[in-house]
């Protein structure tokens, strides 16, 4: 009977022993559950899953105020594409301009960066049309790469003849070019008869304005830093004193540098005309 009784009680012990481990197993779960819960709920608020809410946590960072992602915008390339120093568009049947031997060409080099260090740059342009064939021109200046600002615009008439003419922005701080910006300028020209939008003629290029740099990195080189302000100058001298072997030798050394050396023999006519609007 003792035996019996004590072979009893080593059962229920045995039976409470087993059930207080099955506990134990079920709490460690139950627990390794609500910390993997919790780790992915914390994962979840921090990256801004809109459909979770910390109403009962105040240990958990905040969300409120923080800006939105946005897309960053492509940037361009820092310097621009090669300009489109020669003319390669056709003539509209409605246009008087004859066809010629040469083109529209602007007189500036073929890749960029090209300098200038005037706020106010003057390009020239060599224009095979008189003015009793082109009714009217049209230059303008856009800011930066993306070209989102019109800087300036004008309209002009050309010389009565045909040759090298020049146009610069007006001397005025409203069209300043800023350091270090690109500037992108086209020059169009539209033919009598024409009656369209599209321009019969174009041109364009683009200007970087630099600090002014050394005189002798200015004019006395033959590929000058400043481009724009060399051949303007140069253009000038020239001008004024048609017969000087030293304005027509460095004449000569940038229009070669620019495979312009057919321009030699073309003459320099002065500014387009600009039309009040």
């Amino acid at each position: 009977m003792l035996i019996d009784e004590q072979l009893q009680c080593i059962k229920q012990i045995t039976k409470q022993i087993h059930l207080l481990q099955h506990r134990n197993q079920l709490m460690r779960q139950s627990f390794l559950l609500m910390r993997h819960s919790l780790l992915m709920l914390t994962l979840v608020g921090m990256i801004g899953y809109p459909g979770f809410a910390l109403s009962h946590s105040s240990s958990m960072p905040s969300l409120k105020g923080l800006p939105a992602t946005r897309v960053a915008r492509p940037q361009p390339p820092s310097t621009p594409p090669p300009n489109g120093t020669r003319s390669g568009g056709a003539l509209g049947e409605s246009a008087v301009c004859s066809k010629v031997g040469k083109p529209l060409i602007a007189l500036i080099p073929v890749e960029n960066p090209v300098l200038t260090a005037s706020a106010h740059p003057t390009v020239l342009v060599y224009v095979p049309y008189s003015s009793s064939e082109v009714s009217f021109g049209e230059f303008s200046v856009l800011a930066g790469q993306q070209e989102t600002t019109r800087l300036y615009h004008t309209r002009f008439t050309l010389p009565a003849t045909p040759g090298i003419v020049s146009i610069s922005l007006p001397n005025s701080p409203d069209y300043d070019l800023q350091e270090d910006l690109f500037y992108h300028w086209y020059f169009k020209l539209y033919c009598q008869g024409n009656t369209s939008t599209r321009a019969d003629l174009d041109v364009d290029g683009w200007v970087k304005r630099v600090a002014l740099i050394p005189q002798e990195h200015q004019i006395d080189t033959v590929i000058p830093a400043l481009w724009y302000d060399t051949l303007a100058r140069s253009a000038e001298q020239l001008q004024a004193s048609p017969q000087n072997i030293e304005f027509k030798n460095r004449w000569h050394n940038l229009l070669k540098f620019i495979d312009g050396e057919d321009l030699l023999q073309a003459p320099l006519v002065g500014p387009v005309r600009l039309i009040e609007e």
